[in-house]
């Protein structure tokens, strides 16, 4: 009797020393980390810039996927950096990041923290800052417009696609006008036809350039060398 009162004495003991089971759980955190605008870029000033006092429309050029990396002068090779270098002017100043990867899509957020960058050290004028962009830039142009409506007053995608469904984000003001060759077998001309026929649909100031027999390599050129685009674009403001 006494020996079986000391086991259970003892068993008692036991389970009361056994650590209770941690229960999972999830708590809420704040993250520390800032993004760096550590892109390579060149900066197109107009000839009088210097002379003249005022504030100049801005355009962000972003360009296709063969120029991504750390060599800036792959950014001269094509789009308006090339037109600037074979001696072109413009009444704006051009912004050209270069994409850091080779493979993947613009980082638009370290895009436009280093635009900002730009915008705050120059006289810029806010209300008439424009991107364009070709092909892998393209998307970076319509993603650009959609989380970062109050920024552009015009967007002009060259041959690319994008998300149709955030289309509603983008600023009410602002004017699209997208290119898109017949023969481009990398990006689908469909990719542009969708995207502009729901930017009709929720009312958004659009048109849509459809270029009959242009593959996607020629669709570049042929969009920046037309001179309506050039004027229309100075025509819009927020």
């Amino acid at each position: 009797m006494f020996r079986s009162l000391l086991l259970a004495v003892a068993l008692a003991s036991s389970a009361l020393s056994i650590p209770e089971t941690a229960l999972a759980g999830q708590t809420a955190q704040t993250s520390k980390a800032t993004i760096q605008a550590d892109l390579g870029y060149l900066l197109y000033t107009p000839s009088d810039y210097d002379t003249s006092g005022k504030t100049y429309p801005l355009v962000v050029w972003l360009h296709g996927g063969d120029q991504g990396g750390s060599d800036i002068e792959k950014v001269r090779r094509s789009g308006l950096p090339k037109l600037i270098e074979g001696g072109k002017e413009f009444p704006f100043l051009v912004f050209s990041p270069q994409n850091p990867s080779e493979e993947l899509l613009y980082p638009i957020e370290k895009v436009d923290a280093a635009l900002e960058e730009v915008i705050a050290s120059r006289r810029v004028d806010r209300s008439r800052i424009y991107v364009i962009g070709y092909s892998r830039g393209a998307f970076g142009a319509w993603a650009l417009a959609e989380q970062f409506p109050q920024r552009f007053a015009a967007v002009v995608p060259i041959a690319g696609g994008g998300n149709r469904h955030y289309l509603s984000r983008t600023n009410e003001k602002a004017a699209f006008w997208a290119f898109h060759g017949t023969d481009d077998d990398v990006i689908p001309l469909s990719d542009s036809v969708v995207l502009y026929e729901r930017l009709k649909a929720i009312k958004r100031n659009a048109r849509l350039s459809v270029l009959e027999g242009v593959d996607h390599s020629a669709v570049e050129a042929a969009a920046l060398n037309d001179s309506k685009l050039w004027d229309w674009l100075l025509d819009q403001h927020l």
